[in-house]
């Protein structure tokens, strides 16, 4: 199969995956902050891999694969390295860097010194240096010589790792001001884990910056020490790394065809003079809505691929896993033509690429086995893409073995995850979720497919990043279904601006199946809820500000409910206290950690300037 269609996603998404591996590499470390370091150069390598190996890029995937065996090595042992390990480390992701350019440019991919890289890995995992003469790792896991610890009054480039102090609520948020202070004392290097990780809400209280100081060692650590946040810190010198400053962005690139950007020029220019004559003629008004909204489809074209483009990749490595699996995988995929992102689409197919090879290899039985559980010889995978107002939904369901709940609780008790009581109160449904915990895995044995425990962590890691949610669901003996939902990175979509408690709120109309007065039928009570009954059927009917928990003042002329369908497929009624009437409005996804607020899918601006929540009816927190 022509893989060309694919090749510049591949050598974008490596790109960004080797840039952050090279960052840390260059400092490893001690302690604490080196295993944070070597956990994040794993999932990037383990990216790495998978990708290359998706294209049939063999001697990529091997190299990567050998690395991240010795990174697997160390962060399981916590041994110390050998000397020279990270310049070994450091010359194979160079070597990796080097055939992604050969792949761009579409030469043959193998690199001439990838056997000999090949070769020290594997040596370092027997216990043996890599070469002769390497030089030993410095405090702060540069690759250069090693040099002694800089005295009290030096000043330069520090490594501290910081203990966040856990008394206290919002460890991230603390975490941000601990950067904020630390700014003031010198240029900041590095950070780790990134502030875009710690935006996402998911921090343990360990943080390590590099910071070139303005100040003596001695200095700096009293300062350091005196900041209020910081529970316990470590200090040591460190060679200053070759790398973009921490709070460099990182940004997405597209290729637009030159033709659609003439015309949206064209457009944008009429616009701009159109605006101009607003004051002198009223008439201009329509013209110029009508020539802003062209601009604004016009730029969302240029942004949408069909999902096509990632189904045929995702099809083509399930396929080839099965047959090196020795099992028989069929994919099938609903909604290949919905439009998405494609910056959106970027971030999430490493994701899918995981998901689907858990469903093949781990969901998915032996034709053998399937047969005496009296299904069919193949297996399905089955890939459906939907969207629904301003979010995209993506299942990846196989009809496999399933997720034993038990075997769960029992693996994440062996590898130290729970203790046995906390497994006894984890109810079944939350124990799929231990999937997505650092290092679990149920496979016995590592394979270049799975068994290091880190496939659903990295989708559940990206999906949160991006504002999403994961849903697990799995039956033993039936299979499993996992759930992206995630929001669109901007999208214009009709809706009511309904209110309640004072408050005003957008809800899409799209996840609305139609609306009334309360006043129009009969309501009862039952059990504490109240029901809306509508002929024969009676819908629960859930206040909105009793969702939501507002306090404020009821207004409005009545009563109005808002039918829709809950998550679980149900029937519900929202009530709220007024309609204000139908907008069109711009939907932005919210930023971590409100991203995680269940019930919302974005926020928008109204006509008049005021901001609105937009609602997700269908994940609305109802008891």
């Amino acid at each position: 199969m022509d893989l060309t269609p694919y090749l510049d996603l591949f050598v974008a998404e490596a790109r960004d995956h080797l840039g952050a591996a090279c960052e840390l590499a260059g400092s490893l470390g001690e302690g604490e902050a080196r295993d944070a370091a070597l956990a994040q150069l794993f999932r990037h390598v383990h990216s790495i891999k998978g990708m290359a190996a998706s294209m049939g890029f063999a001697a990529m995937s091997a190299l990567a694969h050998d690395a991240e065996s010795l990174m697997d090595r160390l962060r399981q042992t916590r041994a110390v390295p050998e000397p020279g390990t990270e310049r070994v480390l450091r010359d194979a992701l160079a070597c990796l860097e080097r055939m992604v350019d050969r792949a761009e440019r579409k030469d043959a991919v193998d690199d001439a010194e990838r056997a000999a890289l090949q070769d020290g890995l594997r040596r370092l995992l027997g216990g043996h240096p890599a070469r002769a003469g390497a030089a030993p790792l410095d405090p702060g896991g540069s690759a250069g010589p090693a040099r002694a610890a800089a005295g009290p009054e030096s000043s330069g480039c520090f490594k501290i790792a910081v203990i966040v102090r856990r008394d206290r609520s919002f460890p991230a948020v603390r975490a941000a001001i601990v950067i904020g202070k630390l700014a003031r004392l010198g240029k900041l290097v590095r950070i780790d884990p990134p502030m875009a990780a710690l935006r996402t809400g998911r921090f343990d209280g360990r943080l390590a910056v590099t910071i070139a100081a303005h100040l003596p060692a001695r200095a700096l650590a009293a300062r350091v020490s005196a900041v209020e946040e910081i529970e316990t810190f470590t200090m040591v010198p460190v060679e200053a790394p070759r790398s973009r400053d921490a709070s460099a962005p990182v940004t997405a690139s597209l290729r637009v065809r030159s033709d659609r950007l003439d015309a949206l020029l064209e457009d944008v220019l009429e616009l701009m003079s159109s605006l101009g004559r607003i004051d002198a003629a009223g008439r201009e008004i329509e013209t110029t809505r009508r020539l802003a909204r062209r601009a604004y489809d016009a730029l969302v074209e240029m942004r949408l691929v069909p999902f096509e483009v990632a189904s045929q990749r995702l099809s083509r490595e399930a396929d080839a896993l099965s047959r090196r699996l020795g099992k028989g995988a069929a994919v099938e995929v609903e909604g290949q033509e919905v439009k998405l992102d494609r910056s959106l689409l970027e971030r999430i197919i490493d994701p899918l690429l995981h998901m689907v090879r858990n469903a093949v290899d781990h969901g998915i039985e032996s034709a053998e086995t399937r047969k005496a559980a009296r299904k069919p010889a193949v297996g399905r995978v089955r890939i459906r893409v939907a969207r629904l107002a301003s979010r995209l939904s993506i299942t990846v369901e196989d009809d496999g073995r399933g997720l034993d709940p038990r075997r769960l609780k029992q693996t994440a008790i062996e590898r130290g995850l729970l203790t046995p009581a906390e497994a006894v109160r984890l109810a079944d449904p939350a124990a799929l979720s231990l999937i997505t915990l650092p290092g679990f895995t149920t496979a016995e044995e590592t394979t270049e497919v799975s068994g290091r425990g880190v496939g659903m962590d990295v989708v559940k890691t990206t999906v949160e990043a991006l504002g999403g949610r994961l849903r697990i669901e799995s039956r033993p003996g039936r299979g499993t279904r996992l759930e992206l939902s995630l929001p669109a990175t901007v999208a214009l979509v009709q809706t009511y601006v309904v209110r309640a408690a004072g408050m005003s709120f957008a809800v899409p109309l799209a996840s609305l199946g139609r609306m009334a007065s309360m006043d129009d039928h009969s309501t009862t009570w039952r059990d504490g809820r109240r029901y809306w009954n509508v002929g024969a059927e009676e819908i629960p009917v859930w206040a909105l500000r009793d969702v939501l928990r507002l306090h404020g003042p009821a207004e409005g002329r009545g009563g109005m409910v808002l039918i829709g369908e809950a998550a679980s497929g149900a029937t519900v009624g929202i009530e709220v206290e007024e309609i204000v009437g139908r907008r069109e409005v711009v939907v932005r996804p919210l930023p971590p950690p409100v991203s995680g607020l269940a019930g919302y899918s974005g926020a928008a601006v109204l006509d008049d300037g005021g901001i609105v929540l937009v609602l997700d009816p269908a994940n609305l927190p109802l008891d």
